[in-house]
């Protein structure tokens, strides 16, 4: 019979612990408030992540069908429109003057595919669309009145449920024809491009036929996807983002029906594509994700961990020096005197 050692018992953790508990009760007590604090903020981002991201539940799927207007069978018999949709909303000063610098741009999609209808969406016109259409995603678009990117986001993937066709940012080049795409994919009727600098799927170019099932699952999940992330480029990106597309496909039980574009150059450049909505926390995480290796990454938690630890022994140091010049003051000033243990016989 195996049994375990005495220092291994649980009874045993369970007692030190709680002895330790009792020696250093303000730091227990900051603790046990810090990560009470922590799960009041984040708990539903932590129960989210883990469903979207780790269990993968497709509990939007299986049951808050609200935009699903088209069965699986009936998505894979429809036909993708010949339309490109770009979508503009910011008219800032400032965002003017970028909207103008891409004109080339976007008289590229009309020069590479004449036989397309193009439609340039404004603010006025999404919120005629989610007044008409989408009455119940009004609230959470007005909650995101002075985040554009994330209206943007919301904004393209209602477009593309409701009409179908090709969505492209306006900071996008075209560099092929939309109808040989329409070809490459076969009969399915979702393209999306599974590359994002540092990670996701790009929502910045994308291929979906009208009313498709998974685009109502992406709208689906808007609601649920808003919560309370770390910063604000980790909140876009969860949100609205590429990350938040990779959750809804990883949470979408048809994926053999989405056709991923393995040469996305052949159609689209993004070579000039300004990340005009990313921040200095965006700056930092690129850094870490695609700036170092692993074997740099673990060399820098390591210097990090060696570094604390060399703290702590110096000043565990200076104690025990402070510690032992206050013995030997304090035996100076009572005048101490050593005598021998054993003396020697004079004879």
């Amino acid at each position: 019979m195996i049994r375990l050692r005495a220092r291994h018992h649980p009874r045993l953790w369970f007692s030190s612990t709680k002895g330790m508990i009792k020696r250093n009760r303000r730091l227990s007590a900051l603790i046990a408030i810090g990560v009470i604090i922590f799960l009041s903020v984040y708990a539903k981002t932590i129960f989210h992540l883990t469903k979207e991201f780790l269990t993968h539940s497709n509990f939007n799927f299986k049951l808050c069908k609200r935009f699903h207007q088209m069965t699986h069978a009936e998505t894979k018999q429809s036909e993708i429109p010949r339309i490109i949709h770009q979508v503009f909303l910011n008219a800032s000063y400032n965002r003017v003057e970028f909207f103008q610098k891409y004109e080339p741009y976007r008289q590229s999609w009309k020069t590479k595919n004449p036989d397309f209808k193009y439609i340039l969406w404004n603010a006025t016109m999404i919120e005629e669309l989610i007044n008409t259409t989408y009455s119940s995603i009004s609230p959470l678009y007005q909650r995101y009145q002075d985040i554009w990117k994330a209206r943007a986001d919301i904004a393209r993937y209602l477009v593309l449920h409701k009409m179908g066709g090709v969505y492209a940012d306006i900071d996008i080049e075209c560099r092929g024809r939309m109808s040989d795409l329409y070809n490459e994919m076969g009969d399915r009727k979702v393209a999306l491009n599974y590359s994002y600098d540092p990670f996701g799927i790009a929502n910045d170019f994308f291929v979906v036929s009208r009313h498709h099932e998974f685009m109502a699952h992406v709208i689906d999940g808007l609601q649920e996807a808003d919560v309370f992330y770390f910063t604000p480029f980790v909140n876009n990106m969860f949100r609205t983002g590429p990350m938040y597309m990779l959750g809804r496909y990883l949470n979408y039980p048809h994926k053999n029906d989405i056709y991923f574009l393995q040469k996305s150059q052949i159609y689209v450049s993004t070579e000039n594509q300004v990340k005009s909505w990313h921040g200095f926390d965006a700056l930092i995480i690129a850094i870490i994700w695609t700036g170092m290796d692993s074997l740099q990454l673990i060399s820098i938690i390591l210097l990090i961990v060696f570094i604390v630890r060399l703290n702590k022994l110096i000043r565990i140091r200076r104690k025990l020096i402070i510690k032992s010049n206050k013995d030997v003051g304090f035996c100076k000033n009572n005048n101490f005197k050593i005598t021998p243990i054993m003396e020697e016989d004079g004879n």
